[in-house]
């Protein structure tokens, strides 16, 4: 198989990434001296162990490209290139051996792999994305709304596809999982309520055949990522956006997203799994879909490209209160209600347990004949009761009670049947004032006309209630007249 340079940069389909491993190789080729062909084929000639060669001098073989490029590293720094450069020189050669499966093992702790913080990129926030928003025209807002939704890297974004768009008729935040080509790992990502207006208005527009991207170029292909870092900056020029000489790249959006979860309370984790970045095995196991849906509304708190008035929002938060306290309301008269049904049920069936008694009575219908009746009852109380017919039946357990009674305090059954007559009618008098006592200290009307006082009263509130935002509502209506 020929080992080649061009071969290995084709498989690569961002400009930037081409032309950086490009010229890593070219610098690494002048530091060693010999061509990318010679230099493949010797890292090819180290791996393979010669007959007769002992094991340590196969090794070190081996190893020669791991200490060469250290050596490089070295001389770039030399000839004063600054950390992050010389790193990102080595990166070619390195990704070069990689590719035709010889990498190269860096030791660890090496100077190689060390970088250093840069003050160079913009420290872009949501602020400067609304500027840009306000002037830029419905292509650019959904760039610049996805590009704050999603975080993620410029080839990864400029690739998406139309059909890589999810169904926009579901509930928002729309989840997007993208594979990143840099790391191969998934972003699980989602698409704001604001992008997802957006969308619908843009994708109507993209009418030409032939060109599957969501932001296609003149072409067959997508936009570059020189075309969309020049956009930025124009952008951020039209908005009057000081830089300070400072640089604004698109990279700078994925800096604020995780930059965004530390300070809206998500976690820099969360905010990782979001753009698409490696993290830990332990942490990736709670962050389930749902869990990330929930963290990415809160992380929108702090994101909003397109705020509503602050007036407008107090009044619908208001009113939802509203809302929720004649519901809450309601529910109570509900309650009170249900309450009042129970509670008459139970009487309704004690007193069905008495109906025969009182119908008995009122069989004696004028005054006359009640007070005879009485008095013989009291009288039967004095004198020496009827005999008792032992042909008449009761219930066991009645019939239970009444033995008891009269072997204890040693009455006839007729005097323990009368008693537990008088028992029962006192407990049940005795209840029926424990129920109304309860009704009262939690509120609860006892008469009919309790019941109606306290209905016309949380109508007469609700009334009050109701004339209060209404006239909040006719403030609101007024001003926008």
């Amino acid at each position: 198989m020929k080992l080649s340079v061009k071969k290995f940069l084709d498989t690569y389909q961002n400009p930037s990434t081409r032309k950086g491993y490009r010229q890593g190789i070219k610098k690494f080729r002048e530091y060693y001296g010999k061509t990318a062909e010679e230099i493949l084929n010797q890292r090819k000639d180290d791996l393979t162990q010669k007959t007769g060669e002992n094991l340590i001098e196969y090794k070190n073989r081996a190893v020669r490209f791991s200490k060469e490029i250290e050596k490089f590293h070295g001389y770039l720094l030399n000839k004063g290139f600054a950390t992050n450069s010389a790193r990102n020189l080595t990166i070619g050669i390195r990704q070069l051996f990689r590719f035709y499966q010889m990498p190269v093992q860096i030791r660890a702790g090496s100077k190689v792999t060390k970088t250093v913080k840069t003050s160079k990129s913009f420290p872009l926030r949501v602020e400067h994305v609304r500027r840009m928003f306000a002037i830029a025209d419905i292509r650019e807002r959904v760039i610049l709304s996805m590009a704050t939704d999603l975080g993620l890297r410029i080839g990864d974004f400029i690739a998406i596809q139309k059909e890589d768009i999810p169904s926009l008729d579901q509930e928002t935040p729309i989840p997007f999982d993208t594979m990143t080509g840099k790391e191969e790992v998934v972003a699980h990502g989602f698409l704001s309520q604001e992008t997802v207006d957006l969308l619908k208005v843009y994708l109507p527009t993209l009418t030409k055949k032939g060109n599957p991207y969501l932001f296609p170029s003149n072409g067959k292909s997508h936009i570059s990522d020189e075309w969309l870092s020049k956009l930025l900056k124009r952008l951020a020029q039209k908005a009057k956006i000081p830089m300070n000489k400072k640089s604004l790249t698109f990279h700078c959006f994925r800096k604020m997203l995780l930059s965004a979860s530390i300070d809206s309370g998500i976690g820099l984790t969360a905010g990782k799994k979001l753009v698409g970045k490696a993290i830990a095995q332990s942490d990736d196991t709670y962050l389930t879909t749902v869990n990330l849906k929930k963290k990415f509304i809160d992380l929108k708190k702090f994101q909003t490209i397109q705020q509503k008035p602050k007036v407008e929002t107090e009044t619908i938060e208001t009113l939802q209160k509203a809302v929720s306290k004649l519901q809450e309301d309601l529910t109570l008269q509900q309650t009170i209600t249900n309450t009042i049904s129970k509670e008459n049920l139970k009487i309704k069936n004690e007193f069905a347990r008495i109906q025969p008694i009182i119908d008995f009575v009122n069989t004696y219908n004028t005054v006359k004949e009640q007070q005879k009746l009485l008095e013989f009852v009291k009288a039967e109380a004095e004198i020496d009761p009827l005999p008792y017919n032992p042909n008449i039946t009761f219930d066991e357990t009645l019939e239970q009670q009444m033995n008891e009674i009269s072997e204890k305090e040693g009455i006839s059954k007729a005097e323990a049947m009368a008693k537990i007559a008088d028992d029962r009618w006192t407990r049940l008098l005795e209840s029926q004032k424990q129920m109304e006592k309860r009704c009262k200290e939690k509120g609860i009307p006892v008469t009919e006309e309790d019941y109606k006082k306290q209905l016309e009263a949380a109508i007469k509130k609700n009334q009050r209630m109701n004339a209060k935002y209404q006239r909040r509502l006719d403030k609101i209506n007024n001003r926008k007249d």
